[in-house]
């Protein structure tokens, strides 16, 4: 009857290559990681300039927390820092 550590004993060689991949895999997922980031804040600077401008065209609170899915108090709070 076979072992079956036989069956699955792997060479150095291959157990470095497997490393090797999952260094990769890792090293790929947390690039993404830091490529959406970059992502987000260049989207939140961009929301950031729209709130600026709707403001000073004059749109209310109201109106941009609708916008945004947010109560008004919500949006003043979060923006107002961008605004003032």
């Amino acid at each position: 009857m076979e072992r079956n550590d036989d069956k699955v004993a792997l060479t150095a060689s291959e157990k470095n290559r497997i490393r090797g991949k999952e260094a990769l895999k890792a090293s790929s997922v947390l690039q993404n990681i830091q490529r959406l980031k970059k992502e987000s804040s260049v989207a939140q600077q961009a929301l950031d300039n729209a709130v600026i401008k709707a403001r000073s065209e004059g749109y209310s609170w109201v109106a941009i927390a609708a916008g945004l899915g947010v109560s008004p108090q919500g949006a003043r709070q979060k923006y107002l820092r961008v605004t003032a």
